[in-house]
């Protein structure tokens, strides 16, 4: 799998973007917190990073069909240098502003949505036209390339939390400035998919929309609404996770680094479970992957760090099986020239799910408590999972696997 040319290029990439981005998940919250002490503000700037993604993302189907999908995340890789970094440049200028820190955000946001449809739209492209119909090895790729993510949010949080209690959380956002660099870097010299990748224009399949394509298959549909509840529970608990550290676990910067952490040796173990086992998983092994996902959460309510840690873990586990799984259907149940939109809906579907929870979890923390929040959080989850199991026993409209 690795000998296919781009595509350890493109993990790499992926890794070190991604470890940046971590440092910049724990970093930004906490530095909002410590700073105005107001869960709101700090659920505000989240949330005007997933406006800009949510906004963009209407349109980031289109934007990728035309461009490709290399140039687009050239140009989301560049364009998020000079932003990330005016966020500690301003700051030990001593023009930082809330509302300053919120426009920063929202410009990160806008090429967020293009650039992770192109990351998964790209993987097709590179395995080429008759590979990519196969989809165990779709999934095997997708599998990898998700690796990147969770080894990233394994060494990320734990390297952040003590980056962030030496340097200070503003210092530490010039590391993921960083890392967009190098990775843009990357991507420009080592990642070049063959000119046959992808099929542009109107195509064979009339275009009925992302979202409807994903609307008019059963088990689609069913995977869209489980992603949307996952998605925002994901994210609502990492923004519940500074206020739990510091109003009930009693810890610090480090304390959240690793409970954090806890959550990324499981995803990284699950990612190397859904890179060497996916394709022999069934919808038992898949139904227990769900349950692993959701049940661990209640944990998160017993004010013991080490109880915390290992739900975090837990979850994290079942996470890249499940997200592995959710990718590779949307992207070998569609028709290729369809694929920009459908991922780009689905991609967009994501960001407004957690959109949604970044807008709502800061002021359910400040006037519920986080046990109430968490409390939600499980039970959402538990929805979700679900829903995937059930979009597991229905069958397509229509396959394109074999096609």
């Amino acid at each position: 799998m690795l000998r296919t040319p781009g595509l350890f290029a493109l993990f790499t990439a992926k890794l070190l973007s991604t470890f940046g981005s971590w440092l910049t998940l724990l970093a930004l919250p906490w530095f909002v917190l410590v700073t105005t002490g107001s869960p709101v503000q700090m659920s505000l700037v989240l949330a005007a990073e997933f406006m800009g993604v949510v906004i963009v993302g209407l349109f980031s189907g289109r934007l990728v069909a035309v461009l490709g999908a290399r140039r687009t995340m050239l140009i989301a890789d560049a364009a998020r240098v000079p932003l990330m970094a005016s966020i500690p440049l301003l700051y030990l200028a001593g023009g930082l502003t809330l509302p300053i820190l919120l426009m920063a955000s929202f410009g990160l946001g806008v090429f967020t949505t293009p650039y992770v449809s192109s990351q998964r739209l790209i993987l097709p492209e590179l395995l080429g036209p008759v590979r990519s119909a196969d989809e165990r090895l779709v999934g095997r790729a997708n599998g990898l390339v998700d690796a990147a993510t969770r080894i990233a949010a394994l060494a990320g949080p734990a390297v952040g939390g003590i980056l962030i209690a030496l340097l200070g959380p503003a210092q530490v956002l010039w590391i993921d400035a960083g890392t967009y660099f190098v990775s843009f870097l990357v991507l420009l010299v080592f990642v070049r998919p063959p000119a046959n990748g992808l099929a542009r224009g109107p195509g064979k399949h009339p275009a009925k929309g992302g979202l409807r394509q994903v609307l008019s298959d059963p088990p689609l549909r069913l995977f869209a609404a489980a992603l949307t509840l996952v998605t925002l529970t994901i994210t609502a608990i990492f923004l519940c996770l500074p206020v739990l550290v510091l109003n009930d676990l009693g810890g610090g910067p480090r304390t959240l680094g690793l409970l954090t952490a806890a959550n990324g040796a499981g995803l990284a173990l699950g990612s190397l479970i859904a890179v060497t086992a996916l394709a022999r998983m069934g919808t038992t092994a898949l139904t227990a992957a769900a349950v692993l996902l959701c049940v661990p959460l209640w944990l998160l309510l017993v004010q013991l760090p080490l109880a915390v840690a290992v739900g975090l873990f837990l979850s994290g586990l079942a996470t890249p099986v499940l997200a592995t799984t959710l990718i590779t259907r949307f992207t070998v149940r569609t028709p290729p020239d369809q694929r920009p939109h459908v991922l780009a809906a689905v991609t967009n579907t994501e960001n407004l799910a957690g959109f949604v929870g970044a807008v709502a979890t800061g002021p359910a923390l400040q006037f519920a408590g986080v046990r109430p929040v968490l409390a939600t959080i499980a039970v959402l989850a538990g929805a979700g999972a679900a829903i995937f199991v059930r979009g597991l026993r229905v069958p397509p409209v229509v396959s394109f696997a074999s096609r």
